[in-house]
């Protein structure tokens, strides 16, 4: 059996170096006495994209499929508006706060891909984000940023 390397060869392998790199920077986080430490949910993630990794590499090579993904320029001008979207987030997070923020991310990013629904857009991203605010901020102990004026 002849093996192929194709794209998804060589984004399984960077999946897999990606978690390999994420769980060697979370095993050097500092353990906490009791609970969860700073590094257990870096650990988890990374565990779990070092299996993405090798199953989307066992995939490529093994199953062979003879289908060509075409995208669209509309499609690829969508991508590159969310980066641009994620890093302006990124960037003004720190200044405006998580809570105040967040919604109007996630309206966007719905809106970019097509939901059209504004009603229940706006209920979707404030309740996720009043529930990942209070997982992280009131159960993990995570600080996020916060708004201030100074």
């Amino acid at each position: 059996m002849k093996l192929k390397f194709s794209w998804d060869t060589g984004i399984g392998i960077g999946i897999i170096l990606f978690g390999v790199f994420i769980l060697l920077n979370a095993l050097n986080m500092p353990d906490m006495p009791l609970g969860l430490g700073p590094g257990d949910f870096p650990e988890i993630v990374s565990i779990g994209l070092i299996i993405c990794g090798f199953i989307l590499t066992f995939q490529s090579f093994f199953i062979s499929e003879k289908t060509k993904k075409i995208y669209s320029k509309s499609s690829v001008k969508d991508v590159l508006i969310l980066i641009f979207i994620s890093l302006l987030y990124v960037y003004l997070v720190k200044y405006i706060g998580f809570l105040y923020l967040t919604p109007f991310l996630m309206l966007a990013t719905m809106y970019l891909f097509g939901y059209k629904k504004l009603p229940y857009a706006i209920v979707i991203s404030v309740i996720f984000t009043l529930l990942v605010y209070y997982v992280f901020y009131g159960i993990f102990k995570v600080p996020l940023p916060q708004f201030s004026l100074f």
